[in-house]
């Protein structure tokens, strides 16, 4: 769990993590509970000063996944809401890690 809460932390490993193991970390696959973890997450991260690495990338995860969707770069919703608009909550969980293994792909160096 070191991942979790040490300083330097990165966030492709929490969520690969989370992929792994949800039940450690949220009540089950379900993008709305894995939505209020990585709010709950980059909170804590920014109150605490954490240093999270890679933790500027789920903005940029959010124009990913709306030009996936074909959505407008404009529109209010961010990766949660497009994925639950499009997928709901239980299928949505199963898209953000089919999207968030492209994301990687091309931004992981």
């Amino acid at each position: 769990m070191d991942i979790l809460i040490d300083d330097g932390a990165d966030i492709f490993q929490v969520l690969n993590a989370i992929e792994r193991k949800t039940g450690l970390f949220i009540l089950n696959r379900n993008l709305d509970y894995l939505y209020h973890f990585i709010l709950g997450y980059t909170f804590l991260a920014r109150c605490t000063k954490a240093n999270v690495k890679n933790i500027e990338m789920l903005e940029a995860f959010s124009l990913f996944v709306k030009k996936e969707l074909n959505e407008e770069k404009n529109s209010a919703c961010d990766w949660f809401g497009s994925l639950r608009f499009h997928y709901g909550t239980g299928q949505g969980f199963e898209k953000f890690f089919e999207y968030w293994s492209k994301f990687k792909e091309v931004n992981v160096y």
